[in-house]
């Protein structure tokens, strides 16, 4: 696969490239480890970087036939990596195979196509470099010009590892980002141990509504006072409105508490409730509120029961109720509390709509509510150039934050170079046809839906001792 001139079909790409691709990466969603990141984890062979811990090229093996020993099992890395490379050329246009190219070239300078052919050289090549103990997850991260990383953690974490980090001048910035998943998720059967978890953490008792409010501010302030900038909720679909007062979402939650079941009533009241507060605390605490919706997870059960979430067994979720989301965003504006928002969708069909709606709420600031970028099956080049078009469409382009990794690989950074060119190629196209000057005023804007939007409207705020 040619890297230089990849994606970018026109001079007016080409010269708009040129004025991006050197910009700093500011990755405003990931799910690196700060583990590995504070121990500077030293990576082995090329498995451990590519295969240890990522479900999108698990999901390629399987598709593949691959037997699962090869792929999260006991056979040795080698054989893991092989058996991936036999395979990999029947995944052309498939997005893992642009970025598996792209960071075989940025990282080892390695232009051969992956395939079984090029298996043994590739291993080789790779491990004599990897060999000198200098590829690590700083290295990696510090190589690739990034800016921040903003991790994913559970609200109950101690953020020691953040800490640590935050203490050294490592060239980059590390912070958390409050991932309020398991405290909205009511209908799980681990939310009783979830509140459990919490109680310890919090050190004091969550029986009813009033205590579990006073946790999560307890808990989000923590996370401010160590760099946070940012609150993630995860949901299937956004809840219905039904009659979501703080008794009825208290309601639901002492039932949840005492093992009764809950009908979908109780479910959305409570999760309605507990979004609106999330929100009032987002805007209080001039926090980035973002919402990850349309997803259907662990559907393998056999495989969720055998290695857990984040496996390779999510799906794209039927299309978001555009209404649900705007009776959840009415009643927080009703209250003055939206904050700074970006909502994603898995489910593409939904791109029109939920910008259109977020239109509806715009106010304050410029850029406030964003369409989240193409998000996991979508960040292909169709995904990127959708979401683009739609965002340009209905809500304002030179706004957008721009990309993100939403990944668990040192290796991902690419990811933000594969937008990049897919952006500039669709910005080309417009000068190409006379839509709009490449000029100083262009150059801004690329540079701001690359880089500038995402750090300004992330507010870094100091990591207090």
């Amino acid at each position: 696969m040619a890297i230089d001139n990849f994606m970018l079909k026109t001079d007016a790409a080409r010269e708009l490239y040129s004025k991006v691709k050197d910009l700093p990466i500011f990755d405003y969603h990931c799910h690196l480890s700060p583990k590995e990141i504070c121990e500077d984890r030293v990576f082995k062979n090329i498995t451990e970087l590519w295969l240890e811990a990522d479900h999108y090229k698990w999901r390629v093996m399987r598709i593949a036939g691959i037997d699962e020993d090869y792929i999260t099992g006991s056979k040795s890395d080698y054989e893991k990596f092989y058996e991936f490379c036999k395979v990999f050329p029947n995944f052309i246009g498939n997005p893992v195979y642009h970025w598996a190219h792209m960071e075989l070239k940025k990282y080892f300078n390695i232009d051969l196509p992956i395939c079984e052919e090029n298996a043994q050289t590739i291993w080789d090549k790779t491990l004599k470099v990897l060999s000198t103990g200098k590829i690590t997850a700083r290295s990696l991260i510090k190589s690739s010009n990034v800016d921040t990383v903003i991790t994913t953690d559970d609200p109950r974490d101690d953020l020691a590892y953040h800490k640590a980090i935050a203490k050294e001048d490592i060239g980059f910035k590390v912070l958390p980002c409050f991932r309020a998943d398991g405290l909205i998720n009511i209908n799980i059967d681990e939310f009783a141990n979830y509140i459990t978890g919490l109680e310890q953490t919090v050190g004091f008792g969550v029986q009813d509504i009033d205590n579990l409010i006073t946790a999560i501010n307890a808990r989000l302030n923590y996370f401010v006072h160590n760099g946070c900038v940012s609150v993630d909720c995860s949901i299937r679909d956004f809840p219905k409105y039904y009659n979501p007062t703080k008794l009825n979402a208290n309601i639901a939650f002492q039932k949840k508490l005492e093992g009764y079941t809950l009908n979908d009533e109780d479910i959305a009241n409570y999760k309605f409730f507990i979004l609106k507060e999330i929100a009032r605390m987002c805007h209080k605490k001039d926090l980035v509120m973002q919402i990850h919706a349309g997803v259907i997870r662990n559907q393998n059960a056999k495989r969720y029961r055998a290695l857990g979430a984040d496996s390779g067994g999510d799906c794209v979720g039927n299309p978001i109720d555009t209404n649900a989301l705007g009776r959840l965003l009415d009643r927080i504006e009703h209250k003055g509390h939206i904050p700074k928002m970006i909502v994603y969708t898995l489910n593409h069909n939904d791109y029109n709509r939920v910008a259109t709606m977020l239109g509806c709420f715009a106010y304050g600031s410029a850029g406030r509510l964003q369409l989240g970028a193409a998000w996991w099956f979508n960040d292909h080049r169709e995904g990127i150039v959708e979401q683009v078009k739609v965002t340009a469409n209905t809500l304002g382009l030179g706004y957008f934050n721009g990309m993100l990794t939403d990944s668990r690989s040192f290796l991902s950074f690419p990811r933000h170079d594969y937008f990049r060119r897919i952006l500039c190629s669709i910005i080309g196209d417009f000068v190409t046809m006379g839509e709009y000057k490449l000029d100083d005023n262009l150059i801004k804007i690329m540079q701001n839906i690359c880089y500038y939007n995402a750090k300004n409207n992330f507010q870094i705020k100091d990591v207090k001792e």
